[in-house]
């Protein structure tokens, strides 16, 4: 399934300079990334597809699945604070934007990520 998740947004999702994933709500997993996206969290592509959701973000998952139980009732949801945990073990500040996507009868989640690490303070 990794490989489709990438054509569900083609070249547009591969060349975004905004880090992005896909992933499966069912599944609680990462199906795709973008470069920027697996640049932003520290792994190779290939790596970033073994994950768990929850292994980006242990300590969020009850905050997580409301937000994600948002996108999947309204098409989208945005929320400020989040943490992304990189595969050095750092925790980055984020924004994050997660809008629903339906392709051949499954719905999937776009994840946009924005790094908040220069607003700390």
């Amino acid at each position: 399934m990794a490989a489709d998740g990438g054509r569900l947004f083609g070249p547009l999702f591969e060349n975004s300079r905004q880090p992005a994933y896909v992933m499966d709500p069912v599944d609680d997993r990462i199906i795709e990334a973008n470069p920027a996206g697996c640049a932003l969290l520290g792994y190779e592509r290939d790596e970033i597809l073994t994950l768990m959701v929850s292994d980006v973000h242990p300590a969020e998952m009850p905050q997580l699945r409301s937000f994600l139980d948002v996108a999947l009732r309204d098409g989208r949801a945005t929320m400020v604070k989040f943490t992304c945990r990189t595969k050095s073990g750092q925790f980055l500040p984020t924004e994050i934007s997660i809008h629903l996507v339906e392709s051949g009868g499954r719905r999937y989640i776009l994840g946009l990520v924005h790094d908040r690490s220069d607003h700390r303070g």
